[in-house]
């Protein structure tokens, strides 16, 4: 079976926060090498923020089930170092924001996997 196959609402919401994840991530890199005045590490994030949301459309594209889980694993894993980073810089909304994305990706990709799971059991 392919793996695009019997991909039903989890992947895709999972998918689609996962890309959103992504993008808001990016922006803010973006947005940070403009303040850093193109400072060499900030150019590096930002140059690595940017590929993740294209990780995610080609994922999405291919339907890949392990990659949008793979991805959904990175984003919750970024947004929650992200979030200890605005606890570390005494900054609640640096702080909370990324901790709550990271909740809500983790959340999606666990009820992605359990979907996939049931739906491999029935085949």
């Amino acid at each position: 079976m392919k793996s695009g196959e019997a991909l039903g609402r989890a992947f895709w919401i999972c998918a689609g926060f996962t890309l959103f994840s992504a993008i808001v991530s990016a922006g803010f890199s973006l947005l940070s090498l403009r303040m850093a005045g193109g400072h060499q590490y900030a150019l590096y994030a930002a140059s690595r923020s940017a590929a993740l949301p294209l990780a995610v459309i080609y994922a999405m594209a291919l339907r890949s089930n392990g990659g949008v889980a793979t991805l959904a694993v990175t984003m919750t894993l970024v947004q929650l170092f992200d979030g200890f980073i605005g606890f570390q810089l005494h900054d609640p909304g640096r702080a909370y924001g990324p901790l709550a994305f990271a909740a809500i990706n983790f959340g999606l990709f666990v009820w992605m996997k359990r979907t996939a799971s049931a739906q491999n059991s029935w085949l």
